[in-house]
């Protein structure tokens, strides 16, 4: 049987987290996690990822039973931006995180480290193909899967917003009137943008406008005490949905999906926004989604970069 093996990498800024994906399949026990040593040198964060690369390759060659000309290997790379996914070039400057790689092309650079290491590991991979791409497009790529004829829009709510746009589980990169690569981020709303009102920030400052917003308090503890009957951090919630209704039905009308698809720490309080999302575009004829997977449909969706 012929196997096609990802060694998948959701590249953070604390953590690189990463899984093996068999044939489109994550492999649970594969899962493992690396500091990312964002803030160090180019050569440390450079070895750490062979290390990672090495370990998933021998983890695998720990459990696995077969003949090894069967296994076709890549290597896919959910990674912070700015990057030029196409090149494989790093342009990550003034975050405080990958800074000694900028302008660094990284797809040639993991060749070249791994042709020169003369390990069975690094001669296995040193002819995977590599790719990168945006996690918030991986996510999507990713749900795609369990919503193969669909065309949403997916979102990704955390530290900022991303956002994708899918059509029978192809991105859509161009689309006339929406952002160049469906990028949301950075356009406008309210006196700002949409990352600044869509983020942990952004939530953060609506309970502080709210006056729901205690020393101390994360969207965490706000989302526990609405839960407990807050009528303030109700309120916060039942606003946040109000307003990210507001801000897709533009784009809704645009590009006419049947889906919303939300993922990231902010949607796990979907049960105290959804009602409010979900009222305020119920006319517009979509069904919303919330992945209680964030971290596997990003794995699966780096596994579909070798299907696009």
């Amino acid at each position: 049987m012929e196997l096609n093996i990802v060694i998948a990498l959701d590249v953070g800024g604390t953590f690189i987290k990463t899984c093996l994906v068999e044939n489109g399949i994550p492999l649970s026990t594969s899962q493992m996690e690396f500091p990312s040593l964002a803030d160090q040198d180019k050569e440390v964060i450079l070895e750490q990822f062979m290390t990672i690369f090495r370990s998933q390759y021998e983890f695998y060659h720990s459990q696995f039973i077969g003949d090894e000309r069967d296994s076709h290997w890549h290597i896919g790379l959910a990674f912070p931006g700015p990057f030029d996914y196409k090149q494989g070039i790093c342009y990550v400057q003034g975050l405080g995180k990958f800074e000694s790689l900028y302008g660094i092309n990284l797809r040639k650079e993991f060749s070249e480290r791994l042709e020169k290491i003369d390990e069975v590991w690094a001669q296995r991979l040193k002819s995977a193909d590599i790719r990168f791409e945006h996690d918030a497009r991986l996510f999507a790529l990713g749900v795609s899967v369990d919503f193969p004829q669909d065309r949403f829009i997916a979102l990704t709510l955390g530290t900022g917003l991303g956002s994708a746009f899918i059509d029978q589980s192809k991105i859509n990169h161009q689309i006339q009137g929406i952002p160049a690569n469906g990028w949301l981020y950075n356009q406008p709303y309210q006196d700002g943008i949409i990352d600044d009102a869509f983020s942990k920030r952004g939530i953060l400052q609506l309970a502080q406008d709210l006056g729901a917003l205690q020393p101390g308090m994360d969207v965490k503890e706000l989302a526990e005490l609405a839960r407990l009957g807050s009528g303030p951090g109700r309120a916060v919630f039942s606003e946040f949905g109000k307003r990210l209704a507001e801000m897709l039905i533009p784009y809704i009308m645009l590009y006419e999906p049947n889906l919303i698809v939300l993922g990231g720490q902010l949607s796990k309080s979907y049960d105290l926004f959804g009602n409010a999302l979900q009222d305020h575009i119920h006319s517009q004829q979509v069904q919303i989604y919330t992945s209680g997977n964030m971290l596997n449909h990003t794995f699966i969706g780096i596994s579909r970069l070798f299907e696009q």
